[in-house]
């Protein structure tokens, strides 16, 4: 079993001695702290992290305890160390496992999937069928069987594939209201 790890909180003389090491005008230093945690926020959130505030205060924090260790030898943009150090920090979110979702909320999601799905077919009952039946046709295969199926299909039509593209897109955009009103009023179905 891995040993688990002391949540240590920031010390007040550590977090003046960061700000004094990204510059030496606490006002300055104060917007350089705010500058990179939202640009450590902004990383973590790119890499679909699910709490991308509590890394980048993770990553200050850690960055925050070194810097009596190395602030007399660091060279450099002071960012880079703190992107550095989110590097770690992302690694080892990585390697945590997902938190189990509960059984009420997978339950949830496959009843919100079902009414999805339900207000598809009922909205696609509306179009016209051979609207229907092209917009079924075109979503039918995957990869690249899905590429060869669109060039057939606009070859039977006598269009460009981007002509098929644009009538599909004008169908989904009829569409994605219905499915929306439906969904909203699931008594409907």
């Amino acid at each position: 079993m891995p040993a688990r790890r002391t949540i240590r909180t920031l010390e007040q003389a550590e977090l003046d001695r960061l700000l004094v090491w990204l510059d030496s005008d606490r006002e300055r230093a104060g917007e350089r702290y705010e500058q990179i945690r939202w640009r450590l926020i902004t990383i973590f959130a790119a890499r679909n992290c699910t709490v991308p505030e509590e890394l980048a205060d993770e990553t200050i924090d850690r960055v925050a305890r070194r810097v009596a260790d190395i602030e007399a030898n660091y060279v450099g943009d002071k960012a880079l160390y703190f992107f550095g150090v989110a590097n770690n920090v992302h690694h080892e979110y990585l390697k945590k496992p997902a938190p189990p979702e509960s059984a009420v909320a997978v339950d949830e999601a496959i009843d919100d999937s079902e009414q999805r799905h339900r207000c598809l077919e009922h909205c696609l009952d509306k179009l016209p069928i051979d609207s229907r039946e092209m917009l079924v046709r075109y979503y039918s295969q995957e990869k690249q069987a899905k590429i060869e199926l669109h060039k057939v299909m606009a070859g039977e039509m006598g269009i460009t594939i981007n002509t098929l593209r644009l009538r599909v897109l004008r169908l989904k955009e009829k569409l994605q209201p219905c499915i929306k009103r439906c969904v909203e009023r699931s008594d409907l179905i």
